[in-house]
């Protein structure tokens, strides 16, 4: 996944610098794409926590 993002990157910055901008759309998608797929993969639900033992 970081080559990915790299490589989007990548393509972002040569598309705009060439003043190409089909390459530099196709890097920022790629780039909000894998953002996307970071933020998505954190979000993954955790486990509630137990009851603790004791009480007071």
């Amino acid at each position: 996944m970081t080559l990915f993002c790299r490589l989007s990157l990548l393509l972002l910055i040569v598309g705009m610098l060439l003043g190409e901008i089909v390459i530099a759309s196709v890097g920022l998608v790629g780039v909000c794409g894998a953002a996307l797929y970071i933020s998505i993969r954190e979000d993954t639900p955790q486990a509630p926590p137990a009851e603790p033992e004791f009480l007071a």
